[in-house]
């Protein structure tokens, strides 16, 4: 569809009363696209594709990213991306002079080079090895410690000879002290929304960074050796329950960056300041 055409399809829906939703559902059924078919294209949930095509902004997930998707589907059904915006800052009311980063829209249009299912999965069995590596080491740890504490308890047991030929009265075994517990090895971090979809971008010590949507009441599990960074929008941050290390953490709502999103860094050691106040 070229500029002109779409010029006097804007004039003609205004005309007659359309709302931006009720135009990008027709110019879809007219090029025989269903909603699914549509979210595999632009990479959007069919929630949030039928929340557009209702005008009902609420259910996205806000700022930049409702406009990504409003371009996103405008582009999948040959609808004017500027003529889109346009009306979808009009309808929910928002001021123009912010446009969605490159990065952002990289998220969630056919652009964003998708990663390889094989890749993931050798990712997850790297990790799988190293938590299970470090299970193993601590099983260890323990069983040598177990041992030499059961030894050196056996020969001062043993019945030593006195002077006068008879062997000295045994002395009394001391009570086994605590076995040593293996070191916390690395972090276990639950991340759950609270009754509303969140965007969330992760990121496990040196491993690419993550991006998705995190379904309302949906937990999301990540094990880190090292350093876990979890990103999200600052207006976000009070639907987002995290715990550490099966300890419930605060989570942070301020920036010092100037942008939207809120960077919640998880080191291992280093994550006590994170945790509530009992």
């Amino acid at each position: 569809m070229n500029s002109k055409s779409s010029d006097r399809e804007g004039d003609a829906g205004a005309a007659g009363g359309e709302t931006l939703g009720q135009r990008l559902r027709a110019a879809r059924e007219a090029r025989n696209l269903t909603p699914r078919e549509l979210s595999d294209q632009t990479r959007i949930t069919r929630r949030h594709l039928e929340a557009i095509e209702a005008d009902d902004y609420k259910q996205l997930p806000g700022g930049i990213f409702n406009r990504s998707f409003v371009k996103s589907y405008a582009r999948a059904v040959g609808f004017d991306e500027a003529e889109a915006l346009r009306l979808y800052l009009a309808s929910a009311g928002e001021a123009s002079d912010e446009t969605p980063t490159r990065q952002h829209s990289r998220i969630y249009t056919n652009d964003a080079p998708g990663r390889s299912p094989l890749v993931t999965a050798g990712l997850s069995l790297i990790v799988l090895a190293v938590i299970l590596l470090a299970v193993y080491a601590g099983l260890h740890y323990y069983r040598r410690t177990s041992d030499s504490d059961d030894a050196q308890a056996a020969g001062a047991n043993t019945a030593r000879p006195g002077q006068n030929g008879q062997a000295a009265q045994q002395q009394p075994r001391a009570a086994d002290a605590p076995a040593p517990q293996p070191a916390q090895q690395g972090l276990s971090v639950s991340v759950r929304a609270k009754g509303e979809d969140v965007w969330l971008r992760s990121k496990v010590d040196g491993e690419p960074t993550t991006d998705g949507i995190l379904n309302a009441d949906e937990t999301k599990e990540f094990s880190a050796t090292e350093v876990l960074s979890l990103q999200y929008a600052k207006s976000k941050a009070p639907a987002l329950e995290v715990t550490i290390n099966g300890r419930a953490a605060a989570v942070p709502s301020e920036t010092d960056r100037g942008t939207i999103l809120v960077e919640m860094l998880i080191k291992k050691g280093a994550y006590e300041q994170l945790l509530q106040q009992p």
